[in-house]
């Protein structure tokens, strides 16, 4: 195990269905019953943290979106933390998946919320974004069900809902069985690190002002084919290049914009490590539709991290959608445990940074604020509603109106920001893939204090600040949203950290 800290510092390592289901409400029936006997108990105690992980790896068989599950490699993890004693509970949580839409976070939400005695108000969920994993858009789904063109289903294998749900259940009762071992909280660790050679730009900016070059994952074409056929048509439309065809130059182009910094917020019981919050912005895959599921290079280094030092280990990343590893990925399987390394590397001496400090419960806080963002095609849902009704209209159509609408409404219905205070470090949370300039801005509101990202807390797609808009490039064609979405989210986000 890496060394306690000393005089402030940490020294160097010496280290299917539906929920109408009897057997669901007893389930749930128990895990309340645990939480109303634990809870009083908790809260009496001053702050405390307790600690819970589930599988989430799919089987053999399930359709991930990108590829069929072949073999299993590294498995996928839910991996999460309730702090106790400030309030009613706070959960968050961090999943090894593609994408969570809006009604997977809100079913899952309550679901926790049950399970440790809170509001789901007070519960965050989080996916990583790695592309060779499962997606939890069950709205999606529930909408082709519902219009008769249900997600095709090998034999023997679950449907979406049925597999999504029971990962959902099982991380619930992880959670109920880990509030026996919660530990008192006395101080709060803070560290950071500048990684080398991981993120950079992708956004490749040409003499006209707009985008001259999309920097991929990779600099080789190692996307699959149709994937790769697809952007390209989108960056013909929209007159940009794509570094898989012009590999020299991607590699060659600067950095860019972003923010190297890797963040560590800690939990301690005096001199004793409880758990450790990691935060990075950059799209955390290397390569993708082999179908071998994988927590990628950010899983592997959370998991090293974490039998290195003994102390439970949660990633987030951060508001990373313009943000690639494609000026230094070749998409091998080696350079996946190069980037691991240096994500351990840089984890590590965030670690031997940290400095702490006391933490009671007057210094912790939840915030909330509800917005609702500007859809790019919500004038369009009726339309989209009717062609899906159609049933003389082919298949293809059908779907891809109901993804449409579904999405639309996602955005006008709203989400949710989130700020963790921590004393004088906040935690905050965002949805979708939010360009880096979100997680800047954020930091430049409060200067002084320490201020991390967690983005991807609901699947909205990808986010640019207001000026992108008018620049094209990849992810402006595939957005979602509208140039009004900067003025929403970071009103929403300088009202939580004032």
């Amino acid at each position: 195990m890496d060394s306690l800290l000393k005089n402030q510092r940490v020294q160097p390592n010496a280290g299917t269905g539906s929920f109408a289901c009897r057997g669901y409400v007893m389930m749930i029936g128990l895990w309340l019953l645990c939480a109303a006997l634990v809870q009083p108990a908790l809260a009496a105690e001053g702050l405390r943290i307790a600690t819970f992980q589930t599988d989430a790896t799919p089987p053999i068989g399930y359709d991930m979106g990108y590829s069929v599950v072949k073999k299993f490699g590294e498995p996928l993890l839910v991996k999460g933390v309730v702090i106790s004693g400030a309030g009613k509970p706070i959960v968050m949580v961090a999943v090894d998946w593609v994408t969570i839409d809006g009604r997977a976070r809100d079913e899952w939400h309550a679901l926790l919320a049950q399970a440790a005695g809170t509001t789901p108000d007070r519960v965050t969920v989080h996916h990583l974004h790695q592309h060779d994993a499962p997606r939890g858009d069950l709205a999606i789904f529930d909408e082709r069900t519902r219009h008769g063109l249900p997600e095709p289903v090998a034999a023997g294998v679950p449907d979406k809902r049925t597999w999504v749900l029971s990962v959902m259940e099982n991380s619930a009762a992880a959670l109920t069985k880990s509030l026996r071992q919660a530990k008192p909280v006395t101080h709060v660790g803070l560290g950071k690190a500048n990684a080398e050679r991981l993120g950079a730009n992708r956004r490749i900016m040409g003499a006209n002002g707009r985008v001259a070059m999309h920097r991929q994952s990779t600099y080789t074409n190692e996307y699959p084919a149709d994937v790769a056929a697809r952007i390209k048509v989108d960056a013909d439309e929209d007159g940009h290049r794509l570094s898989i065809y012009h590999p020299e130059e991607a590699k060659a182009a600067p950095e860019g914009l972003i923010d190297p910094a890797v963040r560590v917020i800690s939990f301690w019981n005096g001199d004793r490590p409880l758990a450790a919050l990691t935060y990075y912005a950059s799209h955390p895959q290397v390569s993708f539709g082999k179908g071998i599921p994988t927590p990628e290079f950010v899983g592997l280094a959370r998991e090293r991290r974490q039998k290195e030092t003994g102390v439970f280990q949660v990633y987030f990343t951060g508001a990373g959608g313009n943000i690639t590893l494609g000026k230094y990925n070749d998409g091998s399987d080696r350079a996946r445990e190069e980037f691991a390394g240096r994500m351990q590397d840089v984890m590590r001496r965030a670690w031997i940074a940290t400095t702490r400090s006391a933490l009671t419960p007057a210094d912790v806080e939840w915030r909330t604020t509800d917005i609702s963002l500007p859809a790019k095609y919500g004038a369009f849902k009726d339309e989209a509603r009717a062609v899906a009704a159609d049933t003389k209209r082919p298949a293809s159509e059908r779907i891809a109106a109901i993804s449409k609408y579904v999405r639309a409404q996602a955005l006008e219905e709203g989400t949710t920001l989130v700020v963790l205070r921590l004393g004088k470090a906040y935690s905050v949370h965002i949805p979708g893939e939010a360009f880096v300039q979100y997680q800047l801005g954020a930091q430049a509101i409060r200067p002084d204090d320490f201020v991390a990202t967690a983005a991807y807390a609901e699947g909205l797609g990808y986010i640019g600040h207001e000026k992108a808009y008018g620049e094209g490039g990849y992810e402006i064609t595939v957005s979602q949203t509208t140039l009004a979405a900067e003025k929403v989210i970071m009103d929403g986000v300088r009202k939580l950290l004032q």
